[in-house]
């Protein structure tokens, strides 16, 4: 799987180059229309085709990038994965809380959870107030996944763990000031 920063980089790139082309070619149509001359300077046809062109050439690059998203994937086949782990959560009072046997502890706890480098985790999360977030960040606080986390629903999330490091889990989610403050750093260790 491609790291997100690295895709994030690539379709900044690709969508700044588009962009520019796209408002280059309105902008010197425009000047073109706009200059005072005895005959039409751009004929209709002429427009429209370079307006079908760029229409073409953005959903051919959406079309062409949208496989190096890292969760397209996963959320295409979620149903038949069958996750090496099932980490259940909840979310109450503005506190995120982890659920082992039936034991509810809050976040943070003395150890990070750790995973394995390749393992697939579900995240179960249930909110048993309001909406709020659930991210994982990396320490340049770049986002992994996340999720919205509905009240009073099991809100599920797969990911397949390909990259080494500690994250951090936050709340990605304004349900108001205290939100803000729902971070719980060294959530996560993959090792």
């Amino acid at each position: 799987m491609v790291n997100s920063d690295l895709v994030a980089t690539g379709l900044i790139a690709a969508y700044t180059l588009y962009s520019l082309v796209a408002i280059g070619l309105f902008g010197w149509f425009a000047y073109r229309i706009t200059k005072p001359t005895k005959t039409p300077v751009i004929k209709p046809v002429l427009f429209y085709s370079f307006t079908t062109l760029l229409v073409i050439i953005g959903v051919s690059l959406h079309l062409t990038t949208m496989h190096t998203i890292p969760w397209v994937k996963l959320e295409m086949d979620a149903s038949k994965i069958n996750p090496d782990r099932l980490i259940k959560m909840e979310v109450d009072s503005f506190k995120f809380y982890i659920l082992t046997d039936s034991i509810r502890q809050e976040l943070p706890v003395a150890e990070p959870i750790k995973i394995k480098e390749g393992e697939t985790v579900m995240f179960d999360v249930y909110s048993k107030d309001l909406t709020y977030g659930f991210g994982l960040f990396r320490p340049n606080n770049t986002m992994v996944l996340q999720m919205q986390v509905l009240p009073l629903y099991s809100n599920k999330i797969i990911w397949e763990f390909n990259e080494k490091g500690t994250f951090t889990l936050r709340s990605t989610e304004f349900a108001g000031p205290k939100s803000t403050r729902m971070i719980i750093p060294n959530f996560i260790t993959v090792e």
